[in-house]
């Protein structure tokens, strides 16, 4: 079945749009700042480069829909995924896990692939795992003067 998703390389008029989203509670730490505070401080995809290299969008048809970021670490590509508020539990995640896997594997076939995510989150957990990632470590880090408890999940190639 060929997938009606689509991923392109984040531009800054993607980028804006992310910025927009409103996620409800608990789902609000994955709001973004506004566009300009975004670049005023810096952040993320605020940066060109930093875009450019690391974060796609999700498209379906001519819909953004969510974007992804491919953050290279030593033999390890770390995978974030996130799809708009409006197109959560609509039965997308796996097709935007399996899109941000074959990513992954295109920029670098050798590299494990590897995410985090929140404990709480059994929604995203539960996706994850059936698209072939396993729990290996559980730990605590500070983001954007927050303390995150999160699991981080391996792909493993031979269960997909």
């Amino acid at each position: 079945m060929k997938s009606m998703l689509q991923l392109s390389v984040m531009s800054e008029c993607d980028a804006r749009t992310v910025c927009t989203w409103v996620y409800s509670s608990p789902y609000h730490i994955y709001n973004w700042p506004s566009w300009e505070e975004m670049c005023k401080k810096e952040l993320e995809f605020s940066d060109h480069t930093i875009r450019t290299e690391q974060y796609c969008c999700i498209y379906r048809e001519q819909e953004l829909i969510g974007y992804i970021q491919l953050f290279p670490l030593e033999q390890v590509i770390r995978l974030a995924i996130f799809l708009s508020p409006q197109h959560c539990n609509q039965g997308l995640g796996q097709e935007a896990v399996a899109l941000a896997i074959k990513e992954a594997l295109r920029r670098n076939a050798e590299a494990d692939i590897d995410l985090e995510v929140e404990c709480w989150n059994r929604r995203a957990i539960a996706c994850y795992k059936k698209a072939g990632f396993s729990i290996t470590d559980q730990y605590q880090y500070m983001q954007r003067g927050v303390s995150k408890e999160v699991y981080c999940m391996v792909y493993n190639r031979l269960l997909s």
